[in-house]
Parts: C-alpha cells; structure tokens; sequence
C-alpha cells in the first residue's frame, strides 16, 4: 500500500488538476441541481372518493361500496382495502406495498374507474395519491378588505379569470380553489302555481336539462375565398331563461316565469373562505413533480405582480406562504450556519497544529468533499432540499476527521525525523492509520444503512439525508488518502510546526484515575443510570415543532346542523379573535370540497373527507405574545359559548400539522362496534390533552328520515303511486343542481322549491307540510299523506366502515399536548379499564401509531447498527476486549444527548432519533483511534500500563481536534433559533451533547477499563 500512496505523492500536480476538475464538476452541478422543500416521499395509499349528495350511508354501502370493492380485488399489489360509507359520500382507500409503484397503480385504479356507471346523482370517483408534490407550494389569498367588496364577483368571475392565469405558468400542475364559486342562476318554483297548471316537479328540471341555444359555426365558402364564421355576443340573463318553455306530459308549455322566479345567484359555492373576517378566496398552487420549486416560484409571482394592476379596488392579493422562499431562507440559514461552523473548527485545528499550512490543508477537504458529494447526488437524481443540506452540514463536521488524524500522524512522523520531510515518512503516516481512518469511516457509513434498508417511515424520510452523509463520508476517505498526502508532499518543503498538546494534563488525569477505577466507573454508571431515568421521562412525538406562532380551532357541529348555523359560529369564533390584541391575523375555511384532506405525506389511509359541518381556522400570533397563555385563554373564551358547536383548539408546533389519534375498533358488527366507539369517546373525555372527535353528535338523535308506503292503504284509496311520488320529490329537491347549454356555455342551475317560505308563512315546519299532502281516493275521500305513509327517524348509523369485507369503527382525538407518546399511554391504561363485548379488540392509529411505528423502526435499525458497528470493529481487532472498549463510546454519548435535549427543551422524535444513530458511527471513531494505538503498543512489546498511558496521551490531540470539529461545526446549528431548521437543530443538539460527553468521559473510561481488563498482565 505504501508504495501506491508514494506514487500518488509524487504525481501532485495531477492531483491538483483533478481536485478542479471535482470543484467546478461540483459547482455547476450545485447549479443546475433541482431544489425543492422536501425530497420526493410518497404515500402507500390510493384514495377514491364518491359524492352522492342524496344518498344515506347505508345506500352509499349498498349501491357503491360494493361496486367499488369488486372494481379493484384484482388489482395488482394490492394488500388491502378499506370503505367508509357515509352520508353524502364514500371514501376508499387502496393499500399498496410501500415501495410500489403508485404512479403506475394510479393510472390502474383510474382507469378501472373510468368503466363503472353509477345512479343519478352520484358524481364520477375522483382517484387521489399522497406524495410531497401533491402539497401545495404557495397559497395565494384574494381578499376584500372592505364591506362593500362584491362577494359574488370575488368567488366567481375574479377567481376564476386569476385561476386560468396561473395555471399557464410552466410548472403549474393544479390550483385548488377554496371558496370559489360558479356564476348562475337560482330558480324557485311556486309549488302551488306548478300545481295550478297541471305540470310536476320533473317536467320544469327536464324541460330546463334539454332547452338551450345552438349558435350555429362554419365556413362561409365562395369562388374566391372561405371564411370561418361563428355566431357569438349572446349572453344569458334571467329574463331569457323565464322565458324558456316547460313541457308537460300532455304536450301543453308554459314560460318558466309562470311558476317559477329566477334570479342570477353563485352556485357550486362548496367552501367559504374568510381572511380577518373579510371575504376570501384561497389558490393552491401545486407544482408538477419534475419542476424546480424555484423557478415555479418565480414566474407565478412575475405573473401576480402582472395582475396586480387589473384588480378591481378593494380587492387584495397577497401571499400567506411560499415555500420556495422557505426553502431559501433555509438553504441559505443552513449553509450560513455551516460555514461558521467550518470557521470555528478551522480555528480550533489552527489552535491545536499552531500552521496555516496544516490548517489550510486540512480546510480544503471541505469543499472538495461537499462539492463532489453534491455533484453525485445530482448524479443520483437526488434533489437540493431542507434534508440534504442538513445532510451537508452535518456531514462538514465529519469529513475533516480523517484528515486531521493524517496531518497528525505526519507531523508526529517528521517530529520523530528531526523535522525533515522525507517521501517516505509522510507515506509511512498514512499507511499507519489506513486501518484506523478506514475502520472508523465505515462505521460511521454502516449506521445509515439501516436508514436506507429498514423501509416505512425512517426510510422515506432521511434516505436522501443519508445518502448525503455516505457520500460525504466516502469522499472525505479517499481525500484523506490521496489529496492530503499528495499536497502535505508538495507544500511542507520547510516543515515548522509547534502544536499545542493536552498530554501533560490526561497523563495526570490518569495517573489519579487508575488506582481509582471503580470509583469512577461507578460514578459514570451512576450519571448513566440517570440519563436514562430522564430519557424516559422526556416527551415523544413524530416530527419536531414546525415553529411558533401559530394556532389551530376546529369548529364541529352535529350533522343536522346547516351550512348558516356554522358559519354563525364561526363568525363568533372570528369575533373573538379579532378582539384579542395577541392575534395577528387568521383566517377561516367552512364547508368540505371533498377533496380528500391530508395533513403529512404519512397520514394513515392517505387522508380524509373533510365534514361539511366543519370549520377550521388558523390564528398567526404576534412575535411576541405567549403561545399557551394565547391557547389557554381562547379554551375559557369558547368554553363559555353557549353553542352547540365542539371548539378544539390546537396548539400547531406539536407535530408540524398533525396531532390526530385514531383509535381502530375490529371484531364485531357494525352496530355492536358504533356501541363500543361511543363507550370509547365517553372514556377518552377524561384524559387530559385529548379532544374526543364526534362527540357532539353522541346526543343529538339521528337526522335522517324514513318515510315508508303503506301499500295496503294504497292500493284500498285507489292512489297512484306516482301521484305519491310525485308529490314528495319537491320536498326532497332542495339545491338540485341541473345545466342548460348556450351555445358553448353550460350554465349551472339550482332548483329550489317556495315549501320553505310556506313553512314559515303557515307557522309549521316542513315535515308537518308533507304530511298534510292531500289526495283523492277513488270513492272521492280526502286522504293526507300521513295516511299513506309512516314517517320515523333513522336509526341507520351515519358512517359504514369496512376494511377487507371486514367492518371496523374508528374512533378520532386531537392531541392537544406535546407528549404524544404520554397521552397514547395514558389512553392505553383507561382503554384496558374497558370491558369489552367478546372478540373486540382495538389498535392505535394517526399520529399514536406513526410514533409507535416510528419507535420500532428506529430501535431495529439502532439494533442493526450497533451489531455492524461490532462486526467492523472486532474485523480491526483481535479478541473481545479492544472491541468491547470502543464500545462503551455508544452509551457514553447518550448522556450528553439527553441532557441537551432537556436544557434546550426538546423531545424524542424522528429527528432525534437520527440524531442518536449517528452518533452510534461517530462517538466509536475516537475510540478506534484511540484503542488502535494502544494494540500497537501492546504488540510491540510494552506494558499494559505504558501502552495505555503512552497510546492515549499520542491520540488525545486528534481525538480532541476531529471532537471539536464536529462540535463547532454543528453548534451554530444547534443554538439556532430559526423556525425552519427545526430537523437539523435538534440533530445539531443530540449530536453536539453527545460528542461532548462521548470525547471527554471516553479518554477516561476507555483507558481504565483497558487496565481493569489487562490488570493480570505485569
């Protein structure tokens, strides 16, 4: 080997050639890389969603569900699928094997969609996918700011004219609109005139569905020329459509105006948006997969700032968030942090090695190693994001440990040559720690590996960041070995160098230690054994805190609630907020799009359908107002509401947007597990940080109706049973919805009835209306309706679930503490208080589950790392007591990362975790340098004791340099404040406290344990 890295050393200048080549290979590829916020993570889910409108969950089951389930059964990789029939709608959700191709079992599932017919009623199943590009990158809000703001013109025309413009920026894939609307036209029909004239229901919506206006187009052609013509300027206006012929059944028409009013109205209005309590309309902006987040960004906002000029007064147009420039601010946060913490340990190695030379030399392993790794990375399809910068970052505090090892082991070889600089002796200094560097860098390498194998969550989120960091990692090897050798040889002619040693001071440290040893064993025992008992109690989440500020209130009514009674007490929720000086604006979503919901890309079953009796708003605080005192005040201020409404307000730095608990009821019928679901939400009432979902409905009788024919009654009267019918189909059409045609338009009509007016106006409320309906019978008897028929409430549930043919019941909480996986337990003890009917059993779900799962993950591939780091370590070393002292790094950097996370006020999440199974790799490299020179000692003949004392005091000057590297590297991570490096400061803490318990604890415990486990050898 030695003779391979003189040959290197005496070809420099081509290494320097090559080392800019890599640099500008490097910066153009840092260039051109794509950047985007996350790295591509996809979810395992299909969703299908159906709107019916019309129909009760137990027909949603009955006449779709089923169609649903056998549409798919043969699909390929499919591992299962779950059902939630409820009113109004179906939910399915397709479960595929988490490595699957989704793009491919979408273009499946759509296409086996495309074949199925549904009844009247029920529109087309909408075919949805969960991935990081299906989240939007900017939110543009258009806002009146004032009363007389046209709310109409905002939702309709405006929306819609600055929605067709952003869709032609290159890059926009969608815009989802919430709180827009189609213009059109409302149309309510006299009952008692429709009657009068002899004509139903039926005949005005079919008369309307077929009437229209054919401009006619083509070509006007002569002996010298054709001409394309197409006749337009024709409008639609109220009068016109009054004045469209309804046809009976007999053949008789009549104008539309003689039964009916018609008046221009804003139709298909599904959600209402509100900014500060002035009317809005939100724009999605999602960009397409392959597009680069930034430039997106930038033409969208050339494009606003083009439109800007057209808006009408009154109107605003502003930007809540915009994810390229997040993303900006954090590249640029991140990589300002990194360079200062490269400055710091450059300063720390000059400190130590007192030669710019040295330090300078040890300086450009840096951004040969960055450069290079992001040139493969881009290599590798691999984009510029918030995970691999914080990859790069972590990694600079690594990268230049082998190299410092190198530039020590030189200089200590040109001490031992009277300071001359020979060929040979800089050779003989790198093949003498070849097998440390190496051994030392793999084990660092193989505890990511585990991150790119074990698969679920811990893969999809930091396997970019992993790779990063290998890359990084192999790079910074082969720039220890070939680029530090090859420039130390052409630069140190003159060598001079006066390094600064700590030898003196651990050589007395363990003068003192070694007759001591177990008092100091047993005092770190002690200290660890307390780290632990703190570890526990230390709260445990998913994801770290997406930053402050910000809070959410859900606003639920029971489902007979209408759509005013919520936004009634929405505006009382939004009354309140105004009136509280700590507010700094927020904003209010009512109604669902249903548009299945998601609040990460890990959300279980791909997401949800929002309730139309729902609400959300989200509060932006002032800087400097007091997030819980904010959250505790505004709980009194509802609590006090006399509502029927369910407040939840949620507190949005616990788990980024999500903080929901799902509890999965299996094991019976669908009835006896609705049972055992409210039993369940009774329970959970009583554990503190949990908002039950659902509750408000457990009190409130059912909304639906049966109303059933008594086909004795009326066959016996004589009665037509489409008379009947007739009769009843005005009572059940409020808001039907219907199209007519002019020329290439398709104006929406909603038909409504005057049966609400007549309720009023009677003093009797609609179902009294219906049962009061009169008929003839064949011996010229009167006969209600209520003769005829039964009229009882429903007791059907409201919401089918079933999974695999399988019912199931799920019961929703929004955790509201910051202790996910203590509010998880505590449900799980009042859970196991339950009795429960026989064969039912229940599983955690949402964010409880993803914790769970998040923990089993990381313990597996903790476990994997620990035994590969094992395996490297006894390949370097012979017997078990040189691997089992390098070892006892491991435990000895958890007391440092426990007790960063409680100063600094952290948890135990993904990122923590991550942070832990790095330090696995990195604490076990100054132990591998460490015990390396102690073996070499003992094998060439010292005493145990001479061996220890001499091989730690030669190896505390890099194991000290490659610590405090890593460490100053890393802190202007770890004392950041910013919001939005949240992942990589929490790394920045876990890794900074356990390399400095690891580094100064090890250079004690590592050599007394050496001599207690040679203490019979002379």
């Amino acid at each position: 080997m030695q003779p391979m890295i003189e040959a290197v050393m005496k070809r420099s200048f081509l290494v320097v050639v090559s080392i800019l080549l890599i640099l500008g290979w490097g910066g153009m590829s840092a260039y051109k890389m794509e950047h985007d916020y996350l790295p591509p993570i996809n979810n395992s889910t299909l969703m299908i969603s159906v709107r019916a409108d019309n129909y009760q969950a137990a027909q949603v089951k009955a006449s779709l569900a089923g169609v649903m389930e056998q549409a798919v059964s043969n699909m390929n990789g499919l591992e299962s699928v779950e059902t939630s029939s409820f009113n109004g709608g179906l939910l399915c959700s397709l479960y595929f094997p988490f490595q699957y191709d989704m793009d491919k079992a979408e273009d499946e599932v759509t296409q086996a969609m495309s074949g199925l017919t549904f009844p009247s009623g029920v529109d087309k199943p909408l075919v949805t996918r969960v991935s990081t590009s299906s989240f939007p990158m900017m939110r543009i809000s258009l806002a009146g700011q004032s009363d007389q703001t046209d709310e109409n013109g905002l939702r309709t025309s405006l929306q819609k004219e600055l929605v067709n413009q952003l869709k032609s920026v290159p890059g926009v894939s969608e815009i989802r609109v919430t709180g827009g609307g189609n213009n059109g036209f409302a149309v309510t029909i006299r009952m008692k005139d429709l009657e009068k004239m002899g004509f139903t229901l039926d005949d005005v919506k079919r008369s309307l569905a077929s009437s229209g206006t054919d401009f006619p187009q083509g070509k006007i052609v002569s002996s010298q020329m054709t001409i394309p013509v197409r006749v337009t300027g024709w409008g639609v206006s109220a009068q016109d459509l009054g004045e469209t012929r309804i046809q009976g059944s007999d053949g008789k028409t009549i104008p539309l105006s003689a039964v009916a009013e018609v008046s221009p109205s804003m139709v298909d209005l599904q959600t209402i948006s509100r900014m500060d309590g002035k009317p809005s309309v939100i724009l999605d902006v999602l960009k397409s997969p392959s597009s680069n987040i930034t430039d997106v960004s930038k033409r969208v906002h050339q494009r606003i700032h083009e439109l800007q000029g057209t808006l009408p007064s009154g109107i605003q147009l502003s930007i809540p968030f915009d994810h390229a420039e997040d993303i900006q601010a954090s590249l640029k946060g991140l990589i300002r942090e990194g360079l200062l913490g490269c400055l710091f340990s450059m300063l720390s190695v000059l400190l130590f090695l007192r030669n710019v030379r040295a330090t300078v030399l040890i300086a450009i392993s840096l951004p040969i190693c960055l450069l290079a790794t992001t040139a493969l990375l881009k290599g590798m399809g691999i984009s510029l994001n918030i995970l691999t910068v914080s990859g790069l970052v972590v990694a600079m505090g690594r990268v230049v440990d082998d190299s410092i090892v190198i530039v020590d082991n030189m200089y200590r070889r040109i001490q031992e040559s009277d300071r001359k600089v020979y060929l040979h002796h800089l050779a003989g200094a790198v093949r003498e720690m070849l097998p440390a560097i190496v051994s030392s860098t793999a084990t660092t390498i193989v505890v990511f590996l585990p991150i790119l194998l074990v698969g679920g969550i811990v893969q999809s989120s930091f396997a970019s960041f992993a790779w990063t960091v290998v890359i990084a990692l192999i790079v910074s090897l082969l720039v220890s070995i070939v680029v530090i050798p090859a420039l130390a040889h052409l630069w140190w002619k003159d060598f001079r160098m006066n390094a600064r040693t700590a030898e003196p001071l651990v050589n007395r440290i363990l003068q003192w230690a070694f007759p001591r040893k177990k008092w100091v064993v047993g005092l770190v025992v002690v200290i660890f054994i307390g780290t632990i008992a703190q570890a526990i109690f230390l709260p445990v989440n998913f994801l770290p805190a997406s930053g402050p500020g910000a809070i959410s209130i859900k606003v639920a009514l029971p489902e007979k609630s209408s759509g005013q009674a919520v936004d009634i007490e929405v505006k009382r929720v939004e009354d309140l907020l105004k009136s509280d000086p700590q507010i700094a604006t927020f904003s209010a979503t009512i109604g669902s799009s249903f548009i299945p919901m998601f609040d990460d890309v890990f959300d279980e079953g791909g997401g949800w359908i929002q309730s139309s009796k729902e609400a959300n708003l989200i509060a932006n605080l002032e800087a400097n107002a007091n997030l819980d005192t904010v959250v505790t005040e505004l709980n009194k201020k509802l609590w006090n509401l006399d509502s029927a409404a369910r407040f939840t307000v949620t507190n949005r730095n616990i788990a980024g947007d999500d903080s929901l608990l799902k509890i999965v009821i299996t094991g019976a019928s669908a009835n006896e597990l609705d049972t055992v679901a409210l039993k369940i939400r009774n329970k959970l009432a009583f554990v503190p940080g949990l908002s039950v979902e659902g509750a408000e409905n457990d009190t409130e009788s059912g909304p639906a109706y049966h109303l059933a024919l008594n086909e004795d009654q009326i066959k016996r009267n004589g009665i037509k049973v489409e008379d009947i019918l007739n009769r009843i189909q005005p009572y059940v059409s409020q808001g039907t919805r219907i199209y007519t045609a002019v020329g290439d338009q398709r104006i929406p009509l909603i038909i409504n009835t005057d049966l609400d007016t007549t309720s009023k106006q009677s003093g009797k409320d609609v179902l009294a209306l219906l049962s009061g309906e009169t008929f003839q019978s064949k011996d010229g008897h009167t006969i209600s309706l209520k003769q005829l028929t039964s009229l009882a409430p429903n007791n059907e549930l409201s919401v089918y679930r079933d999974r695999d043919g399988q019912p199931f019941a799920v019961v929703t909480a929004n955790i509201v503490s910051n202790d996910v996986e203590k509010v998880t337990s505590q449900t799980q003890s009042l859970l196991e208080e339950l009795t429960l009917p026989r064969g039912v059993s229940y599983s955690f779900g949402g964010i409880s589950g993803q914790v769970q799962q998040m923990i089993m993950e990381m313990a597996i591939a903790l476990s994997i790392s620990v035994i590969l780091v094992l395996l490297i370590v006894s390949t370097v070393f012979r017997g078990w007591k040189a691997p089992l002292s390098v070892l006892v790094c491991i435990p000895l950097s958890v007391i440092g990362s426990v007790w960063g996370l409680v100063v600094f006020g952290m948890q135990w999440n993904l990122a923590a975790f991550i942070g832990i199974l790095m330090l696995v790799g990195i604490v076990v490299t100054n132990g591998i340098v460490l015990v390396d020179k102690i073996e070499r000692n003992m094998a060439s003949g010292m005493i145990p004791e001479e061996a220890i004392l001499q091989g730690t005091m030669s190896r505390v000057r890099p194991i000290l340099m490659t610590a405090f590297t890593t460490i100053l590297t890393l802190l202007p991570l770890a004392l950041s404040s910013r919001t939005d490096t949240v992942i990589s400061q929490t790394l920045g803490v876990v890794v900074v406290g356990g390399m400095l318990s690891s580094t100064f604890i090890s250079l004690i415990v590592i050599p007394v344990i050496y001599k207690w486990m040679h203490k019979n050898l002379g």
